[in-house]
């Protein structure tokens, strides 16, 4: 029987901006907007005490994200590593960070379980991003993370429909590695911009499975929300080779179902590390 992972974010693990709305960039695809989706915390005594909500209201972990300077990383990293070390040593909760651009002596000082780190391309970087920086500074910080001994799992943005080509340069193979597919988004401009179809985004999972037979391989949260691109799309990912799925449809898990999967729920985000499946997993009523 063939696995089927499903991950349910919220309310159990939920993203947190460091930097609240605020974000020096504006790239061209988000310009914020996401932000304002996040819970605030944007000085080490906010994120001590959102977290220690958390931990009350019986959340499992949350995702430590934010707007990004002008350098590429998370606004106020920095003056947040040791609120973050205190928020491991009173709540536990499992943390996930989107780092963006760090250097090693960052990564050294993080207390995080795992990373979640894009892989962009130069086209991206330079034309989305708008940022002085390379593929090569991205492959660094994966190297850095790994060094610092946190699980890294890549994630690669589907839109021209070659992204597998952005994850040759790791420098080891990953346990997990996280799809997600650009999605037109309101007040920013790329909001007309073309989405990728769903053969386009199941070429890529296929790709990747064959680059890295080992790695489970997740179709992430960040996707096009229109009901029927969204369930060819799920259906296509199952079939090119995908494990993992954040916020299935319920058509997709009724394909899934008729085909003989085996379903498993988890409170938390796809790109959870196997070692923490057990604290996250729902159980069946």
């Amino acid at each position: 029987m063939t696995l089927l992972k499903a991950y349910y974010p919220l309310p159990k693990f939920p993203p947190i901006s460091l930097s609240g709305t605020m974000c020096q960039l504006h790239c061209e695809h988000c310009n914020g907007v996401y932000l304002g989706g996040m819970l605030p915390a944007e000085t080490p005594e906010a994120l001590l005490s959102t977290c220690r909500k958390l931990r009350v209201a019986q959340a499992i972990g949350a995702l430590l994200s934010g707007g990004s300077n002008n350098d590429g990383g998370i606004l106020n990293l920095n003056v947040m590593l040791d609120a973050i070390r205190q928020v491991k040593r009173e709540t536990g909760l499992i943390l996930n960070l989107h780092p963006g651009l760090l250097d090693s002596a960052t990564a050294q000082a993080l207390a995080v379980d795992f990373a979640s780190l894009e892989i962009p391309s130069e086209e991206t970087i330079r034309n989305v991003f708008r940022l002085d920086a390379h593929i090569v500074n991205y492959l660094e910080t994966y190297a850095y993370l790994q060094a610092a001994g946190i699980n890294v799992i890549p994630h690669v943005c589907v839109y021209q429909g070659d992204e597998d080509r952005l994850l040759q340069g790791l420098a080891s193979p990953p346990d997990v590695i996280v799809v997600i597919v650009f999605s037109p988004t309101r007040n920013t401009r790329m909001a007309s911009a073309v989405i990728p179809t769903p053969q386009t985004v199941a070429g890529v999972i296929a790709r990747i499975r064959v680059m890295y037979p080992q790695a489970e391989l997740a179709l992430g949260c960040m996707r096009p929300k229109m009901y029927k691109v969204r369930e060819a799309m799920e259906v296509r990912a199952l079939q090119a080779g995908v494990t993992r799925m954040a916020l299935p449809s319920p058509k997709t898990l009724q394909y899934a179902v008729q085909n003989d999967y085996e379903i498993r729920a988890f409170d938390a985000c796809c790109a959870l590390p196997e070692v923490y499946e057990p604290l996250a997993r729902r159980v069946a009523t």
